[in-house]
C-alpha cells in the first residue's frame, strides 16, 4: 500500500503541493452570515459534510492559508471519525460490537490519510523506522536478543552486532529479504505464497525445511499446552483456514476481525517444524495492509498477553482474543498515528523544500 502511494506521488504534477479539497461556504445559520471550511465526507453510501467555523467575514487568500493551517488537523481527525462511523454500519462482525468496530476504523481512516500525505521521503523514513521496530519485536518474541539499536544498525548498515550468535543475526537480517518479496507480492494468500514465506524467514537457519512443511507430530507452541494439526490434514486445514478468510472478507466481516481468525488458525495448525510464529505474524501484518490498516508491532515484553490471547482462541473464546488484538493495535497505534498526523497535515509551502519529521514508531 505504501508502494502504491510513492507511485502516485511520481504521477502527481504537484504531489503534496495539492491541498485538501476544503471548499469555504458561505451560510447563514441563524439568520446571518458566517464562513465555514467545508469537505464532504462519503463511505458506503453514507454521506455527509464537515465543516469549521471560520467567521463571519469572508476570508482572504492570506487569511485561507492561515486558516487552512489552523484547522487542517481538526478537519482530518474529524473526517476520519465519521468514516469510521460510517464504516462501522456497514461492517458485519461476529465477535466485536458497533463501538470497538469504529475505535478500529478510526485507525484505519488515520493511517490512510497520514500515508496520503506523505512525501516519497517520508514514506522510505517511516517504512524504515516501523520495519526495524516490527523485526526486533517479531524476532524477540522468538527468543532472539538484538536490540533495536542493533536491529537498525544490522538491517540499514549491514553493521554485525557484538557477542550473537549468527542464527540471531539471520534471523533479523532475512527480513531484508523478506520486505523486498512483500513489497513487490500483490496476489492473495495460498499456500505457495505462505511456503515462500517461510523459505526466505529460515534461509541459512533452517535450509533442509524451509520452505516445507513438517511432516511429523512431535512438536509444540514454545509455551502453550496445545495440540497442533496433524501432519497429514496441514495443506487441507490451511487450504480452509484461507478459504474462510477471503469468505469473511467477501461476507463484509469486518478484516482486522477475519484477520486475526485467520491468524490462530494458522498458528494452531502450525505448518512448520520452526519460524511458524514469524511466519504467521508477517501473513497477519500483510493481511491487515492489504485491508489499508496499519502493520501491528509484535514486541517481546507483549508476548505473554500475545500466548494469552491464542490460548482464549484455543477455548474458543475469540471473542476475547480479537479484542486482544483490538487493544494491542488501539493502544500501539491510535495516538501515535494521530501525533504524526498533526505533524504532517500541512504541506511545505514550496516546491522542493525539505519537511523534516521525526515520526512516532
Amino acid at each position: 500500500m505504501l508502494d502504491e502511494r510513492k507511485e502516485q506521488i511520481k504521477q502527481q504534477k504537484r504531489g503534496i503541493f495539492k491541498q485538501f479539497p476544503y471548499r469555504i461556504e458561505l451560510q447563514y445559520p441563524y439568520g446571518k452570515p458566517a464562513y465555514y471550511f467545508v469537505k464532504n465526507v462519503k463511505a458506503h453510501g453514507y454521506e455527509t459534510k464537515i465543516r469549521v467555523y471560520l467567521g463571519k467575514r469572508q476570508p482572504s487568500v492570506k487569511d485561507a492559508e492561515s486558516l487552512y493551517i489552523e484547522h487542517a488537523f481538526e478537519m482530518e481527525a474529524r473526517v476520519a471519525q465519521k468514516k469510521a462511523e460510517f464504516n462501522s454500519k456497514y461492517y458485519h462482525s461476529n465477535y466485536l460490537s458497533q463501538t470497538e468496530i469504529e475505535t478500529l476504523e478510526v485507525i484505519h481512516n488515520v493511517f490512510q490519510t497520514f500515508i496520503e500525505l506523505l512525501t516519497t521521503n517520508e514514506i522510505d523514513t517511516y517504512e524504515k523506522n516501523f520495519e526495524v521496530a516490527y523485526v526486533q519485536g517479531t524476532t524477540s518474541i522468538e527468543g532472539n536478543t538484538l536490540s533495536r539499536v542493533e536491529t537498525f544498525e544490522l538491517l540499514e548498515k549491514g553493521v554485525l552486532p557484538k557477542d550473537k550468535t549468527l542464527r540471531e543475526i539471520n534471523e533479523v537480517q532475512n527480513f531484508k529479504k523478506v520486505k523486498t518479496f512483500r513489497d513487490k507480492y500483490r496476489g492473495k494468500v495460498s499456500l505457495d505464497f505462505i511456503k515462500l514465506l517461510h523459505s526466505l524467514i529460515m534461509d541459512n537457519i533452517a535450509n533442509d525445511s524451509a520452505g516445507i512443511f513438517r511432516r511429523t507430530d512431535d512438536i509444540g507452541i514454545l509455551g502453550c499446552d496445545l495440540a497442533v494439526t496433524p501432519a497429514i490434514l496441514i495443506e487441507k486445514e490451511l487450504e480452509d483456514a484461507i478459504t474462510e478468510y477471503y469468505d469473511n472478507l467477501k461476507n463484509r466481516i469486518h478484516p482486522f476481525e477475519a484477520s486475526v481468525i485467520f491468524h490462530y488458525k494458522f498458528e494452531m495448525i502450525h505448518p512448520f517444524n520452526d519460524g511458524n510464529g514469524r511466519v504467521g505474524r508477517e501473513i497477519f501484518n500483510y493481511m491487515l495492509s492489504k485491508s489499508g490498516f496499519p502493520r501491528l508491532l509484535f514486541l517481546g515484553t507483549e508476548r505473554d498477553t500475545y500466548i494469552k490471547s491464542l490460548k482464549l482462541g484455543n477455548n474458543n473464546e475469540y471473542s476475547e482474543m480479537i479484542k486482544i488484538f483490538a487493544k494491542l493495535i488501539n493502544d500501539q497505534r491510535r495516538h501515535v498515528l494521530m501525533e504524526n498526523l498533526g505533524k504532517v497535515v500541512v504541506p511545505p509551502k514550496k516546491k522542493g523544500q525539505l519537511r523534516i519529521v521525526d515520526f512516532c514508531i
